[in-house]
């Protein structure tokens, strides 16, 4: 009797241990899904029109003229057993000038400048250079990734990205997402993707693609700040699936349209330094 009594005891418990099971959430990668950012954002939601909601990130964008700010940087590629980390300081000046720096332990990893239409890349311990054009993508050997320098001076100038594009809307309740096409005689092509939330309308993610329709860059927004009348992302995530290759970039110590040397946006590189010409 007492063997029957433990036995049923034992099935009850695998019973109840059954019946309160709970199959794991998988949450989604922020890349596809921006609830949890959007949760976060309280306030009362806008009713604007598609050309409100233009107008007020192409005028917002355009009192960003200059930005200056430490960098936290995380890296991760295929090539990497885990994120490459170090910490830097960033340069912008409108339209497309950028100044990139990133070091650990006091040693300067990599410095980067591009004007928009050629950048420069420059490899201390390895006194090595790459230069080319910043609107494609190219392969630096040195650090095993593929860049496309002209993508984050664009991340900070929304004129650019709208510019010359056919714009559609969806209003959805916590968020309006904005399809930017390109439209000829023959064909309509999708050529990026703003999702912007209804309380604040600033950008939560940015989406571009290539001209076959792959996507190129996705970018999330997050923590934005007021610096000097400008709305800033403290945190910007970046993504280039192609190459499955994403950075991260956490900004402190933010100045907005201080004044910034022009001559801070060109690179020297040291005498004695190979320098290698991407196509």
């Amino acid at each position: 009797m007492k063997s029957s009594v433990r036995i049923f005891s034992v099935f009850l418990t695998l019973v109840s241990g059954c019946a309160t099971f709970k199959t794991p959430v998988l949450h989604k990668p922020v890349w596809e899904d921006t609830s949890a950012i959007l949760a976060n954002i309280q306030g009362e939601k806008q009713n604007l029109s598609l050309q409100q909601i233009r107008d007020t990130l192409i005028t917002n964008s355009s009192k960003l003229t200059g930005f200056r700010a430490k960098a936290d940087l995380a890296l991760t590629t295929p090539d990497a057993k885990g994120p490459v980390r170090c910490t830097g300081l960033i340069l912008y000046q409108s339209p497309g000038s950028l100044r990139a720096i990133g070091a650990k332990f006091a040693t300067t990893l990599f410095d980067m400048s591009s004007d928009g239409n050629r950048f420069w890349l420059y490899i201390p311990p390895e006194n090595l250079a790459y230069t080319g054009a910043s609107n494609t993508f190219h392969r630096i050997d040195a650090f095993g990734i593929s860049i496309f320098p002209g993508d984050m001076a664009s991340l900070f100038n929304y004129r650019e990205i709208l510019q010359g594009k056919s714009p559609t809307l969806e209003t959805w309740p916590a968020y309006w997402l904005i399809h930017m096409l390109e439209v000829d005689k023959e064909d309509v092509n999708l050529k990026g993707n703003l999702l912007i939330d209804r309380v604040n309308a600033e950008v939560v993610r940015c989406e571009l693609f290539n001209p076959d329709g792959s996507v190129r860059l996705q970018a999330v927004f997050t923590n934005y700040t007021t610096q000097n009348e400008c709305r800033i992302p403290q945190k910007i995530d970046v993504r280039w699936p192609a190459y499955d290759t994403t950075l991260s970039i956490t900004f402190s110590d933010i100045a907005v349209n201080c004044v910034i040397d022009p001559k801070l946006f060109t690179l020297t590189i040291p005498e004695g330094a190979h320098i290698i010409t991407l196509n």
